[in-house]
């Protein structure tokens, strides 16, 4: 069962950036997980966040990112061991700007 529930803000660290989240995705591999599917093999504890991969706007920047602005449309992933892309606001370790032809 998925649940929304409130957490607290995540912020930028050094490196990072924040993305206010417009889509994101939830993998077949997180429902299994959630399901207890793989149980056996990949022993997640819950609360299980979700959300590996999302896309947004900037609107916040760690110290040492280059390349990057507020205000910019990227993708890209979150921690794999954090997650949370599924929110409002997530943290991104790996991005790129958003192609122009994507809508």
């Amino acid at each position: 069962m998925v649940q929304v529930v409130e957490v607290g803000v995540p912020h930028a660290g050094p490196g990072l950036i924040r993305l206010a989240v417009r889509p994101s995705g939830l993998s077949t591999g997180e429902g299994r997980l959630r399901s207890g599917a793989l149980r056996e093999r990949v022993p997640a504890p819950l609360p299980f966040r979700t959300g590996l991969d999302a896309a947004g706007v900037v609107d916040e920047i760690g110290v040492d990112v280059p390349g990057v602005r507020i205000g910019d449309e990227v993708f890209g992933m979150t921690d794999s061991a954090t997650r949370g892309a599924n929110a409002d606001l997530a943290v991104l370790v790996a991005w790129a700007p958003r192609p122009a032809a994507w809508t």
